[in-house]
């Protein structure tokens, strides 16, 4: 679910700034920054903040983002992914079948070492 992308749109739209949205909305900027960039979850008690602050209701929010979610699924499933993802589903796209075992056997060589800290 794109929630933030659809803020984040509707604030740009208005040419607002994050400190706009976010002082109407009774939150801070930082926070506003990580919910649009889909990084922290957002209560629906927040939520209905931000959408008031954006002059729409929770139905147009949750109606764009069917819509969205039903445009991408159709369209192309990868967007569904972060950009980590993505680049790396670029790359591999890319490989030839050989290279793409290569890096299988790497990814699960890295998991089974476990976290670097």
């Amino acid at each position: 679910m794109d929630i933030g992308g659809i803020l984040k749109a509707r604030r740009l739209r208005r040419e607002e700034t994050l400190e706009d949205v976010s002082f109407r909305a009774g939150t801070d900027a930082g926070n506003l920054s990580r919910i649009e960039r889909n990084r922290q979850d957002v209560s629906v008690q927040r939520l209905g903040r931000l959408c008031a602050a954006l002059e729409i209701s929770l139905a147009e929010l949750f109606e764009e983002l069917e819509e969205k979610s039903k445009a991408s699924y159709l369209r192309d499933p990868v967007s569904a992914f972060d950009k980590e993802t993505r680049e790396l589903l670029s790359i591999i796209g890319e490989l030839n079948p050989a290279r793409r075992r290569l890096l299988i056997d790497l990814a699960a060589a890295l998991r089974e070492a476990g976290p670097l800290s």
